[in-house]
């Protein structure tokens, strides 16, 4: 990789000539209003050297020769293309991108470019995309976006992930606002999600850069990022008022009001209250079983399916010079829903998520300092609390005085919701947390323009303070604080024959895994209406603090140090075994691709890739035994799991389940996206994805828990080989007015582990167990019991249908119905099938009017 870098150079100064130079100002402004446009890229096409339009819209850039071609980029808008003179002026209005292929995206290289011309595998929803779904859940769109593997829990509930290999506790998608790592502060570190700040209003665009890219974005961005852009208020002034209604008891109200008071301040303020009911579902958990109770299969105690979201935020603009930005953001939410996890699912009562940000940005240089926090409410976890509660009040020891009384004695009803809901840390139901992370990051941008060479370099820096008290990692004792700090550098070199070359290269030190390191080299070759493009990758996915530190409900526990346990069939005083702690998983991708318009009416996006992993990260897998300590710090494994003791002093019956690195893991597939204008107001688009592995094989590399058989968990790939998504698109109807769009969906069956979660079609209907060989101390089957299986996720097609229309000029009606023909369409474990639903939204748009 150094090589490819120092060739880089070298043929940057090689290829650098002396020329007459002259210099072009002018200004940008919108077509449709006039209004100047900030930020605005200006470049020279045979160099790649640009300039930055000031907030005034202006710019001046200096050029080669007698003439040269510049192209305009800004986001949101097409791009133009003019050819002038040195010396001369020039001023450009921009349409608005209407068309397929027309965007401009930033995250794909940390810079504004066409998304056709973009080194990597890029998509993007627009601002339009949002405005023609009726619905508060922004994430359904996830389900249209080529390459994303989408999963919905509930009316609520979504998820997304890429490239295989899902989980119930899944970071392999970084998650971005505005550049900011919005991930949850704390022991999760997942996708902030349902949970998030930022209304629908309020969102500009979206975009998914798939693949390995930690060389831009450091660790864990190792399967792709997620970046949510939201709206400048001084080019999206007014205010917007929504009201909406659904099925299952919906309401939505949200509101944005955005203004700019003068050349110097604007400001933002967005909220929303959106309140339902989740669909009917009562999931099983395996109670008692030990001395005092038999075994039984129970349901859930109470889980409340209403769900509630209240968030908001506050942005304060002040313009430093003409060219510069301070931004002041706070944002806030507080949330109330279901959810799943690897043991079952969890009653978020009043989980509360934050951040405060400030930066500074201008065209040369970018610096932000933001604090992200979480504080899990009253929150706990349905399965233990329904299990507890089962248990004391069935136990047949009714002896206060006995030794076993106070965990397996009789309690009243009273006095078993208390104990019930007593903390984690005491291996009870209950989560308590207040954690917090602290993010700088600073940001350099030059042109060499001599040389037609580009520079990006960066600075970041990350402190998690994780503080559950000992209710969901092993901290009850030992605080635990992770730092990292990385730099990374970009070159982009523009050639002759319309080739580009980007290299970029990351150093990160992680305070628990040490020096890592991550280069990309990509190379895009223009082609009549878009690109082809080559690029090699290599990420790295530091394992998440849960992963390293968990102690989960006394049965899921962290690997970062190594578990000491005592196996089944093993007497309880021998030596116990030690699991091989946790290393960074190291993934190295190559992808070839192609993204463009060909002839007036169709446009493809097809995109190619081989992974091969190192040191590849596991979902929870089990093990069979009584897990004792954490590195050196003692576990408390509950008693439900830690196994019984014979008069021999031999352990059986005992299971617990952690994080493991398999070999290498090699991942495959295609992504392609088609789109065909039929007319002016007709578009169909088609969405294909197929995804592989050798994880499938039969290959004793591929046994995580070292057990010495490869279990049907083991090698999973918890992702369907095959996806289709399709929709056809009506502009301009009702009158010419409104808009309909009919979509479709396919997801081809597959099976899926977590953890104690199972879905497989081979087991559906009845408790899920995973064979896992013959125990060679017991000579009989090593049986790992799960949670009850439902059966295969996916295997279904589903139809959905939404439309507009605007009732004046500023009152406009949406409304959409999602599974039309209410077939079963299971998506995750341990979750409701997905029934049909509707939604209704009424939108008042009040402009802005300068005084």
């Amino acid at each position: 990789m150094r090589k490819w870098i120092t060739l880089l150079l070298m043929v940057s100064y090689a290829l650098t000539v002396t020329a007459q130079s002259g210099t072009v100002t002018g200004k940008v402004t919108d077509a449709k209003t006039g209004q100047a446009l900030a930020g605005a890229v200006v470049r020279v096409k045979s160099t790649g050297g640009g300039a930055i339009t000031a907030n005034d819209g202006t710019y001046s850039i200096t050029i080669k020769g007698n003439s040269a071609t510049l192209i305009f980029s800004y986001v949101g808008y097409t791009d133009v293309s003019k050819t002038v003179s040195a010396g001369s002026t020039l001023n450009v209005s921009m349409q608005e991108s209407s068309g397929i292929g027309d965007e401009v995206v930033v995250s794909a290289s940390l810079r504004p470019e066409k998304i056709t011309r973009a080194p990597a595998s890029i998509s993007v929803i627009t601002a339009k995309d949002f405005e023609q779904t009726a619905s508060f859940n922004v994430g359904e769109l996830a389900s249209k976006i080529q390459g994303v593997e989408f999963v919905r829990t509930g009316v609520n509930g979504v998820g997304f992930n890429a490239r295989g290999f899902n989980n119930a506790f899944n970071a392999k998608i970084l998650q971005m606002t505005d550049g900011r790592n919005s991930m949850m502060a704390g022991g999760s570190g997942l996708p902030v999600g349902i949970m998030n700040t930022v209304i629908k209003e309020d969102i500009e665009r979206f975009e998914v850069v798939l693949g390995p890219n930690s060389a831009l974005y450091g660790p864990n961005a190792h399967n792709g990022i997620a970046n949510t852009i939201t709206k400048d208020p001084r080019k999206h002034q007014g205010t917007t008022v929504v009201l909406g209604m659904g099925a299952r008891e919906l309401f939505t109200g949200r509101i944005r009001t955005a203004h700019k008071i003068n050349n110097k301040w604007a400001y933002k303020l967005t909220g929303e209250y959106t309140a339902g009911k989740d669909f009917d579902f009562v999931d099983s958990v395996y109670a008692a079983g030990n001395a005092f109770a038999p075994a039984a299969n129970i349901v859930e105690r109470n889980p409340n399916p209403n769900f509630r979201h209240i968030r908001g935020e506050a942005h304060l603009y002040y313009a430093v010079t003409n060219k510069s930005d301070l931004i002041f953001s706070y944002g806030g939410s507080v949330n109330n829903f279901l959810s799943v996890n690897n043991v079952g699912r969890n009653q978020i009562k009043d989980w509360s998520f934050s951040y405060l940000q400030g930066k500074y940005v201008s065209p040369r240089f970018f610096a932000q300092l933001y604090y992200t926090w979480t504080n899990v409410g009253n929150s706990y976890g349905i399965p233990t609390y329904s299990r507890d509660f089962y248990n004391r009040t069935r136990s047949t020891l009714t002896d206060p005085n006995s030794p076993f009384f106070p965990n397996f004695g009789r309690l009243t009803p009273e006095q078993a919701e208390e104990f019930a809901l007593r903390l984690g840390n005491l291996n009870g139901a209950r989560f308590k947390e207040q954690s917090g992370r602290l993010n700088a990051e600073a940001q350099y941008n030059y042109t060499f323009k001599d040389a037609g060479l580009s520079l990006i370099a960066g600075l970041n820096y990350q402190m998690d303070k994780p503080n559950t008290f000992g209710t969901s990692l092993n901290d009850f004792t030992n605080r635990i604080e992770i730092r990292q700090v990385g730099g990374v550098v970009q070159l982009e070199k523009t050639l002759p024959a319309d080739i580009r070359v980007i290299g970029s290269a990351r150093l990160d030190n992680h305070s628990v895994f040490g020096n890592l390191f991550a280069p990309k080299v990509a190379f895009v070759k223009g082609v009549p209406g878009g690109s082809v493009r080559l690029t090699y990758g290599r990420a790295n996915a530091a394992p998440i603090i849960l992963f390293q530190n968990a102690s989960v409900f006394g049965i899921v526990f962290g690997n970062g140090e190594g578990i000491s346990y005592i196996p089944n069939g093993a007497n309880v005083n021998s030596t116990p075994l030690v699991t091989d702690k946790l290393k960074v998983e190291q993934i190295g991708t190559w992808e070839i691709g192609y993204k463009g318009q060909i002839g007036k009416k169709l446009y493809i996006d097809v995109n190619g890739y081989y992974g091969q992993s190192q040191n590849f990260l596991s979902p929870a897998i089990a093990v069979g035994g009584r897990a004792l300590r954490l590195g050196n710090e003692p576990l408390n494994h509950a008693a439900a799991f830690a196994g019984t003791v014979n008069s021999s002093g031999i352990l059986s019956g005992g299971i617990f389940q952690t994080y493991f690195n398999y070999g290498d893991v090699a991942a495959y597939g295609v992504d392609l996206g088609v789109n065909y204008f039929l007319s002016d107001r007709v578009t169909w688009s088609l969405k294909y994805s197929w995804f592989g592995s050798d994880i499938t094989k039969d290959n004793i590399k591929n046994d995580a828990n070292r057990d010495g058989y490869v279990s049907l968990e083991e090698k999973s790939l918890n992702a369907p080989r095959n996806r289709i998504a399709s929709s056809l698109s009506f502009a301009n109807v009702f009158n010419g007015k409104g808009f309909l769009n009919l979509s479709m969906r396919w997801v081809q069956a597959y099976d899926f582990y977590s953890g104690s979660q199972i879905g497989t079609a081979a087991g559906a209907g009845r408790r899920g167990v995973v064979f896992g060989g013959i125990n060679p101390l017991t000579n009989q089957p090593r049986n790992y019991l799960k949670n009850f299986n439902r059966g295969a996720l996916g295997g279904f097609t589903t139809f959905d249908l939404s439309a507009g229309y605007p009732l004046n000029s500023q009152l406009n009606l949406g409304a959409g119905i999602s599974n039309i023909f209410n077939v079963e369409q299971r998506e995750f474990v341990g979750s409701p099938s997905i029934g049909r639903l509707y939604s209704i939204e009424l939108k008042a748009t009040i402009p802005h009017t300068k005084k």
